[in-house]
């Protein structure tokens, strides 16, 4: 549980992004990649987030999943105002509230495919059976059962993704954030996973924030957000 001294508010929304800027000092000067942005998320919602290379997709991302701070705005999720908590409340929200899927895969290299879906349940005092039993599954949705044992090296780049994905899915969250989740997927893989994240977001009511260059992918989403340098539309 949070602190009881955090207050609810927004209760309606997953996510608010209220007045988001992000600036990145260089040198003697800074560049401001975020000017303000405004973003609410319904529970049950999928939105698309699309633009430009450089535009601060993956940037926006990792500031609504609590990873970076913005230069100033705020951040609510699930009706609990992140700005000012510390890094366990933060832990909390995200063990609690959010799945996020890499571009980069982020799977643990000493572990494998099954224990990386294994491990997040554990952090969460899931018991070993139930954790073991759940990860299978996961793993059968996105093709892996043949892979279960592997290691990440020994995976393709496309392997790795679905073991994060199983991962992502592992303790139910409430809000999926993914970061060109289907990039480094062939098209019947992308599509395998892409089934999946519309069935969550549609008979189980998990949101899905994700950030995309694919358009059939971005246009099948409830919303699509455009961004642009400097602005959201």
């Amino acid at each position: 549980m949070l602190n009881q001294e955090i207050m609810k508010i927004n209760h309606g929304k997953i996510l608010v992004l209220n007045g988001i800027h992000k600036d990145f000092e260089t040198g003697d000067s800074s560049v401001r990649v975020l000017n303000g942005i405004d973003l609410e998320i319904e529970h049950g919602e999928s939105v698309a987030l699309v633009g430009p290379s450089g535009t601060g997709k993956s940037t926006l991302l990792q500031i609504a999943a609590l990873l970076e701070k913005p230069t100033r705005g705020n951040v609510i999720i699930n009706g609990v105002r992140a700005n000012g908590l510390d890094d366990d409340d933060k832990s909390r929200i995200r063990r609690e509230c959010l799945g996020f899927v890499y571009q980069s895969h982020n799977l643990l290299p000493e572990f494998n495919a099954l224990e990386n879906v294994i491990i997040p349940q554990l952090i969460r005092n899931t018991k070993l059976s139930v954790a073991k039993t759940k990860a299978l599954a996961l793993l059968e949705k996105v093709g892996l059962t043949h892979r279960l044992n592997h290691m990440p090296k020994q995976l393709s780049g496309g392997e790795q993704q679905r073991v994060a994905i199983a991962r992502c899915l592992a303790n139910d969250p409430m809000l999926i954030m993914a970061d060109e989740p289907t990039g480094n997927l062939d098209p019947k893989t992308a599509e395998l996973i892409f089934d999946l994240f519309l069935h969550l977001s549609r008979n189980i009511k998990v949101s899905v924030f994700m950030a995309t260059h694919n358009a059939d992918l971005a246009n099948s989403l409830d919303r699509v957000v455009s961004l642009y340098p400097g602005s959201a539309s």
